[in-house]
């Protein structure tokens, strides 16, 4: 039996099955307060980590509720957090978590009762009501019909008992979007915790540099509010790279991202708008940035080549990056690459195996078409075997589907 065959004959009981029975996960709920959603933390209270370590208020909205929030000492109640979405949302459901915390040598630390306020861009905070949490335990609340927000404030008002100390592991606020995203540019200087930093951004494309290292770079694609790109270091021992998603605060004046190495999230990237006279030594280079990176590092990831979910079609806004990888093969005559398909861990292996490689053999197909001898290219898919950053996070989800391109050995 011919291999294409064969595949099809393995595959097809799975055909007959439904989603579920299939391992086929659902589509991810929408949460407007995953950072890669577009929301930003704009008020914080004290609390007793910082930046993204555990017990910072990023946590609460991670995605994950292995990690949690927790309140300085001696403030265990009142804590308030403000975050503004990235458009106007119709909201449906609370989730709250309070999963791995740390009762056994704090009892009761666990969060009880919260307040969620919701509001519009401009105008009066609204109450949507107390809502209760046990311990160790995931509870969801059902809104209100017809809730919308695009600013929402959570306030702790209660725990199980402890004086000293309140925890919570996670906050979701499902829902879909009401209205359009209004995309906020990252273009600009900013003076980050890693140097001088400048941003420059053509349509969706963004390129990059700070001073940190000579010859440091970003490269990736804007999406609402966000932008997610590759980081590399030239250095003597090798270039250290990995991913990273930014956005820019509400007010224009601040950006704040997070960055992963080894596949493993790493630190906070963050610093205040500045002007240009303050900004790094270094020239973002603006063109070639894949070219440079497959001979640099013979692989470069393309979050540019763009997927519906569960699609293997190329979304329209995804030409502009299938243009520059057409324009880097045409450049070097002799170069085979493969194209790799990878995915996040949301759904069973068999599926997702199958659709990154049918994602992979889609972009070979545009650029066989568009030219290049199919002797050159070969299409790969990995599923989700090959993270580079934390499937437990919405952030490191959305960094892990993706397409790479990596030198043919």
């Amino acid at each position: 039996m011919r291999v294409a065959e064969a595949f099809k004959t393995a595959l097809l009981p799975l055909l007959l099955l439904s989603p579920a029975q299939a391992g086929i996960a659902p589509p991810e709920r929408l949460d407007a307060l995953d950072f890669d959603n577009g929301a930003f933390l704009v008020e914080q209270s004290e609390s007793y980590g910082s930046g993204i370590s555990n017990w910072s208020p990023w946590r609460l909205t991670d995605g994950d509720d292995g990690t949690g929030w927790c309140s300085v000492q001696g403030k265990p109640l009142g804590a308030t957090f403000v975050w503004e979405l990235d458009t106007t949302w119709r909201l449906d459901t609370l989730g709250l978590a309070t999963k791995d915390l740390q009762e056994e040598g704090y009892p009761g630390i666990s969060a009880r009762t919260v307040e969620l306020y919701v509001a519009p861009a401009q105008g009066a905070w609204k109450s949507l009501g107390k809502f209760s949490i046990g311990k160790d335990e995931r509870r969801e609340h059902p809104l209100p019909k017809g809730t919308q927000a695009e600013r929402v404030k959570l306030v702790i008002l209660e725990n199980h008992g402890n004086a000293d100390f309140t925890e919570l592991s996670e906050v979701d606020l499902f829902g879909e979007r009401a209205a359009p995203v209004v995309a906020r540019k990252i273009e600009g200087n900013y003076m980050t915790n890693y140097g001088p930093m400048r941003f420059v951004q053509e349509a969706d494309e963004v390129y990059g540099c700070y001073d940190y290292v000579d010859g440091a770079a970003v490269w990736g694609t804007a999406s609402g509010r966000n932008a997610r790109v590759s980081w590399n270091e030239p250095r003597a021992d090798g270039t250290r790279e990995g991913t990273a998603t930014f956005a820019v605060a509400p007010a224009g004046d601040q950006i704040w991202g997070v960055w992963y190495e080894h596949g493993a999230l790493a630190g906070e990237w963050t610093g205040p708008r500045v002007p240009a006279a303050d900004g790094p030594t270094c020239t973002p280079a603006r063109k070639g940035q894949l070219e440079r990176g497959l001979k640099r590092s013979g692989r470069v990831v393309l979050y540019g080549i763009r997927f519906d979910t569960g699609s293997d079609v190329p979304r329209p806004e995804s030409e502009r990056t299938l243009g520059e990888l057409l324009g880097a093969l045409r450049s070097d005559k002799d170069v085979r690459v493969v194209i790799e398909g990878h995915t996040d861990a949301m759904a069973a292996d068999a599926y997702n195996l199958d659709l990154s490689n049918r994602r992979a053999k889609s972009v070979v197909a545009w650029l066989v078409k568009s030219g290049i001898p199919a002797a050159r290219l070969e299409a790969k898919g990995y599923g989700r075997m090959r993270p580079i950053a934390d499937n437990t996070t919405a952030q490191g989800r959305a960094l892990n589907r993706r397409v790479e391109v990596s030198v043919a050995k």
